[in-house]
């Protein structure tokens, strides 16, 4: 993020999420409620506090170049300040129960989400206005195919630790040492899950190496042959992926006798097999553009 005007971004979602995980939001609201009715001097503190943390969003508004997008960064500001107003008087938005949990939870989805639209939005503005397209459609691939692995092993780790939890608690007359291997193949099955995406996010970067080739030379020899190797390249991923897919399922079945908890899902990496098989043809079409090309140089 080379743009300063992204710490708009950063520093409220990083601030709001991070006290959410040391506490719950709940309790900031009780802490500044507190602070408030401690006396003036704490009312003012506890004012400052809050337009101080709604203001955030609002410094990418300092920042030089302005964007049509900008309004969603007063609106966020808007949604924190007001987030921050019921969570110190939940009463005031719902008098029946304490919605203070809720309030936190409703006002952290709003905030995240508005500031995540406006990088986003701002993010393509720049893109579809960068003189050298090839390179930015390298950096967009490259921070697409990070942040979708980042994602797709946080979610898989998540869903592997549930898993093993509700095993453990499903047997709890057995040792540990009987469930290992109920254990070992989740993992295995997770990292079988797993491998597509990622086989997919190294298609992906694949895509940047070419899109940096045809900005440099777009017809040229060399651009031709690496399209011809990312080509095989993409035949042999979409291969692997399928086969993997159905490896998982086979070892499961395999193994059935020796498990204390099995789960059978018909899926298909689909999205890792559509990019295989995109780029493929894409790069095929280079030799035919370069002959037309080649062709259409010795006619003039």
């Amino acid at each position: 993020m080379k743009d300063a005007k992204y710490w708009a971004i950063l520093l409220p979602i990083l601030g709001i999420w991070g006290v959410g995980a040391l506490c719950p939001l709940g309790k900031l609201g009780i802490w500044l409620r507190e602070l408030s009715l401690s006396g003036p001097a704490g009312n003012v503190g506890a004012w400052a506090l809050v337009l101080g943390l709604a203001a955030l969003p609002g410094l990418g508004l300092l920042q030089r170049g302005r964007s049509r997008y900008d309004w969603l960064l007063l609106l966020a500001s808007g949604e924190l300040l007001a987030g921050l107003f019921y969570l110190v008087n939940p009463t005031l938005l719902a008098p029946a129960y304490d919605a203070a949990s809720f309030v936190g939870m409703a006002a952290a989805g709003c905030v995240s989400s508005t500031l995540l639209a406006w990088a986003a939005l701002q993010g393509l503005e720049q893109l579809m206005a960068s003189p050298t397209p090839g390179a930015a459609m390298a950096g967009l691939l490259r921070w697409a195919a990070l942040l979708w692995a980042c994602l797709a092993v946080l979610f898989q780790a998540a869903g592997l630790w549930q898993k093993i939890a509700a095993t453990a608690q499903g047997n709890t007359a057995l040792p540990t040492a009987a469930l290992m291997p109920t254990y070992l193949l989740l993992a295995a099955l997770a990292a079988a899950d797993l491998a597509p995406t990622l086989l997919g996010c190294r298609v992906l970067r694949w895509g940047g190496t070419l899109a940096l080739q045809m900005e440099e030379d777009p017809f040229g020899e060399g651009t031709v042959a690496l399209a011809e190797t990312l080509s095989g390249r993409c035949g042999r991923i979409a291969a692997l992926s399928a086969a993997i897919c159905v490896a998982g399922n086979l070892l499961q079945f395999l193994l059935l006798s020796v498990l204390r908890t099995s789960t059978f899902t018909v899926s298909f990496p689909f999205a890792p097999l559509l990019l295989a098989a995109a780029l493929g043809l894409l790069c095929r079409y280079f030799r035919r553009a370069k002959a037309v090309s080649d062709d259409n140089g010795s006619i003039i």
